[in-house]
């Protein structure tokens, strides 16, 4: 999703079914920078929030962590907007295998 994404955007459907989480970000998460500049880039991205699905952390628990990675990332300084949302799609099954 976004704008101005150029030449190479394809429009992609995926079908989600319950149980499953959507992630959507800003790029002031990837683009984040230590004070020394270096990013966080996409690699990283991917490899925590997989990581957090390993680890079976929940979805305000996973954004919790995250928030706090990008934070640290960058010593508290934020040079660019950072906006994350998750979306998990859960049944009264789901609820009930939570709690």
């Amino acid at each position: 999703m976004g704008l101005r994404l150029g030449p190479a955007a394809v429009l992609a459907r995926r079908q989600l079914e319950p149980g499953d989480r959507l992630l959507l970000y800003t790029d002031g998460i990837v683009e984040a920078l230590t004070p020394d500049g270096e990013r966080f880039e996409l690699d990283r991205f991917a490899d925590f929030v997989i990581r957090r699905e390993a680890d079976g952390v929940s979805a305000p628990e996973t954004l919790r962590r995250l928030i706090h990675s990008i934070l640290s990332y960058q010593r508290g300084q934020l040079q660019d907007d950072v906006t994350v949302m998750l979306v998990e799609w859960r049944t009264e099954r789901h609820r009930r295998l939570v709690l």
